[in-house]
């Protein structure tokens, strides 16, 4: 399987990106407008940017939309090359003291957001050190064992997200160790708490700061960023101790949030972030 994604990711990724744009350049919105990424991408960040106009609000989210498909392609490129590869491509390490810090009395749980190629960034941090990662299984089974066993390289260990998996992080922290998780993602009803996201109703998983609280473990966040003059970057960010706080779940988003604000359209938009609603809001905002 992995040959098949070295053919779809045969490029460099900067020529890749480079032809990325050029193609973006000359199709048409009204083409777009027929894919349903494309659609929730232009919903989401109509939440983000409520005082736009339609002109610009079609305009970024057709570029967030070509950037979620150049996140497809380093996902691709993660896939299907070796880590010394992934190692070569990251260009900067921006507060790497936060992922060294290695306390024999603490562990690190490391909150991963969905900018760019999150598969990228797990690439780069199982060649450093290994860690306990929750995922959600791939339903198509070949692809989801060869995605298992790849992000399993390095001593790593990968846990479906669910009672078991969750146990399995329990452990890990137990014992200090490092600790990879997504929560940005909508989790499973019983997983997750109301909050606010972009100042808009959101439930949000709060595994990671209840686990914070209650093994008193370091917790950072973690993204994939790029600039054309320096290339891929992986960013680490502190937070302060409200995250141990009742309120940790609201302070984790406002993080996150500030994160994104930085570089917005490198944010994975494609996806139903807001389709899980309180009995209080009822109007899904994805169906006409």
């Amino acid at each position: 399987m992995k040959i098949i994604f070295y053919i779809f990711s045969v490029f460099p990724l900067n020529f890749a990106f480079f032809l990325g744009d050029l193609i973006f350049k000359i199709i048409p919105l009204g083409i777009l407008r027929h894919f349903s990424g494309f659609k929730i991408t232009k919903i989401n960040l109509s939440i983000v940017f409520h005082e736009m106009n339609e002109h610009d609000l079609e305009s970024i989210s057709k570029e967030s939309f070509k950037e979620s498909l150049k996140s497809i392609y380093e996902t691709f490129y993660a896939w299907s090359r070796p880590s010394k590869k992934i190692i070569y491509q990251t260009k900067k390490i921006n507060d790497r003291f936060l992922f060294n810090s290695n306390s024999l009395d603490r562990g690190l749980i490391i909150i991963g957001l969905h900018n760019r190629s999150i598969d990228f960034m797990l690439r780069w941090i199982s060649s450093q050190r290994a860690n306990t990662s929750l995922y959600k299984k791939i339903k198509f089974e070949p692809l989801n064992r060869f995605v298992k066993r790849l992000r399993e390289e390095g001593n790593c260990k990968m846990v479906e997200t669910g009672i078991g998996g969750v146990k399995s992080i329990l452990a890990s922290l137990e014992n200090n160790e490092l600790t990879c998780m997504a929560s940005d993602q909508v989790p499973a009803d019983g997983f997750g708490a109301y909050s606010k996201f972009f100042n808009h109703e959101c439930y949000s998983f709060d595994l990671a700061p209840k686990l914070a609280r209650r093994f008193n473990a370091n917790v950072i966040l973690g993204y994939l960023s790029y600039q054309k003059e320096i290339g891929h970057i992986i960013n680490f960010r502190n937070f302060n101790n409200e995250i141990y706080s009742d309120a940790g779940v609201h302070i984790m988003n406002k993080v996150m949030e500030d994160e994104i604000r930085k570089s917005p359209l490198e944010y994975s938009w494609e996806y139903k972030k807001f389709r899980k609603l309180s009995n209080k809001q009822k109007k899904d905002i994805y169906k006409n």
